[in-house]
């Protein structure tokens, strides 16, 4: 029952947004998803999330835009990110996965804090796409000493 569930709810997505993929979808969100973890979505972490769409998509700003909304929508529809992050496993490689992790620890960063909860959700997210501590770690450590 709660895979049909899931099903219709991508399956909405997908026909809503027809300029967008699937796999954009999610990644946006789960950007969204770690910008508003810690209880407070400020300019900072919305800039740092536009910047990176459009970077990681090579958008337009019009494209970027739009897209931010119709993750800003999914993450307000969703209770969960297991149907984002599911989709990063069925479609990136580990390298990919990896340079997604750097986005989010990006988008931490971005507001010149990071507290237990946003490291606590970075931990989640690396354990749904199967991604060891060590390596998330390092991604960290080289994101912190470069600011």
């Amino acid at each position: 029952m709660f895979d049909k569930l899931k099903k219709v709810f991508d399956k909405k997505i997908i026909e809503e947004n027809e300029e967008f993929n699937t796999l954009q979808i999610a990644i946006s969100t789960l950007m969204i998803q770690t910008a508003v973890y810690d209880g407070i979505f400020d300019e900072q972490e919305k800039s740092k999330i536009l910047e990176l769409i459009k970077n990681y998509f090579n958008f337009n700003e019009n494209q970027k835009i739009q897209l931010f909304a119709v993750a800003m929508k999914a993450n307000d529809d969703s209770n969960d990110m297991q149907q984002f992050t599911r989709t990063l496993n069925d479609t990136l490689s580990e390298e990919e996965k990896l340079i997604i992790i750097e986005m989010l620890w990006k988008i931490i960063i971005s507001d010149g804090r990071i507290d237990d909860y946003e490291n606590a959700l970075i931990r989640k997210i690396s354990g749904l796409l199967y991604i060891n501590d060590r390596e998330v770690g390092e991604i960290k450590k080289k994101l912190i000493n470069q600011k």
